[in-house]
């Protein structure tokens, strides 16, 4: 039995990204390989051509590809593949959100050895959606400043880093279920095309992290989050407010004081934007450190870290 290589594709992944790159644990980061389309064009895959043609290898093309050799293994089905490589290859995506705001998401997974007999490789429809809010003038055009900021070769670190910390923590998933839960919602929002669901989604993987043991949803919460962020006083402060200002925002939505986020309004959708930046910062400071990862996944742990910060 030989080891399996899969080549997942990246889709709207915006890079200025030439060549390949070692992620670690069996993972490259490269363009679409010419000896894979080379097959696909030869051989005339056919549910694979039938159904998608040229048109999807031009778009897989354009896109950065992740490639997975994974060690020799029975696979029963299509579904079994699935199965096996969705936590990674989900966590991939949330190592790029991590970083910046992006609409990469993943279409397709082409895989060699065949699990279909006689074929060179095989071809799963798998697809992933994602949707980043952004505002748009009268004519539907995005405005300045709306535009996505493109990975370079300087995020290659962070994304080794992030990615290689993922995997790590997946192997004790259960222990570190905390963490993985805000992933899940941070995930959920990113998968939401309504921006009100969004918020929601975000806003419960905050208060998985910062929540109170006991009480309901309070300001104390926006003092825990400000004292975790910065140890600035002027920056406490600034995070401190538009924190209350986000919560309060939630709860209008929440109990339909405010039935929907209007996407004409700029100053609205800045509080997605930054309800999604904090969680941000916090997932990227929790793992950093190893020890707030151990913090954050206990909570008898993290109510004595967070009153060290409150002290």
């Amino acid at each position: 039995m030989q080891e399996h290589t899969f080549y997942i594709p990246i889709i709207h992944l915006e890079h200025s990204l030439r060549k390949s790159y070692d992620l670690g644990h069996q993972f490259t980061l490269m363009p679409f390989p010419d000896d894979l389309e080379k097959e696909y064009r030869l051989f005339g895959h056919g549910y694979f051509k039938r159904r998608y043609g040229d048109e999807l290898i031009k778009e897989i093309k354009k896109a950065y590809i992740l490639k997975y050799v994974r060690p020799p293994e029975e696979f029963k089905s299509f579904n079994d593949v699935i199965y096996k490589l969705e936590a990674p290859i989900i966590s991939f995506l949330v190592v790029l959100r991590l970083l910046k705001p992006t609409e990469a998401v993943f279409k397709s997974i082409l895989f060699s050895p065949a699990l279909t007999e006689g074929l060179p490789f095989d071809f799963i429809d798998y697809r992933l959606h994602a949707f980043h809010p952004r505002i748009l003038d009268e004519h539907g055009r995005l405005v300045e400043g709306q535009e996505f900021e493109k990975f370079t070769e300087a995020d290659l670190p962070n994304i080794t880093f992030y990615f290689g910390q993922l995997l790590n923590l997946l192997k004790n998933e259960f222990h570190y279920r905390r963490i993985f839960n805000t992933l899940r919602y941070f995930d959920l929002g990113y998968r939401s095309a309504n921006i009100d669901t969004r918020l929601i989604c975000f806003s419960v993987a905050m208060e998985v992290l910062f929540k109170p043991l006991r009480g309901k949803l309070t300001r104390g919460m926006c003092e825990r989050i400000a004292q975790f962020l910065s140890k600035v006083n002027t920056e406490r402060d600034q995070i401190y407010r538009r924190f209350v200002e986000i919560i309060d925002f939630r709860a209008r939505i929440i109990h339909g004081d405010m039935t929907y986020i209007d996407l004409s309004r700029p100053d609205k959708v800045e509080l997605v934007h930054d309800r999604e930046h904090f969680v941000r910062l916090s997932l990227q400071k929790i793992f950093r450190h190893d020890d707030l990862i151990e913090v954050f996944s206990s909570l008898r742990e993290r109510e004595k870290y967070l009153a060290t910060l409150a002290a």
